[in-house]
């Protein structure tokens, strides 16, 4: 997921892409109801409005291509 997210970020400078590493932080962790890994959360100003979580939406499997996160994540938002 990281190296994917990392080809997105430079493509679509417009929007903020934000790393967190779960253990360091338990707060957000919580806070944002996160159980699975990976999971990524898509805000819309401020609000978290979607999320991928684990690779359901990438049809379960950790091998796919950027083209297809990136259609998953346009879809969500």
């Amino acid at each position: 997921m990281d190296k994917h997210l990392k080809t997105l970020a430079s493509k679509h400078v417009d929007t903020k892409f934000i790393k967190l590493d779960a253990e360091n932080a338990p707060f957000f962790v919580t806070k944002l109801g996160v159980k699975t890994l990976p999971c990524v959360i898509i805000f819309r100003k401020g609000v978290a409005v979607d999320r991928l979580v684990g690779f359901q939406d990438m049809g379960g499997k950790d091998e796919f291509s950027t083209r297809a996160l990136e259609v998953v994540i346009i879809k969500k938002r």
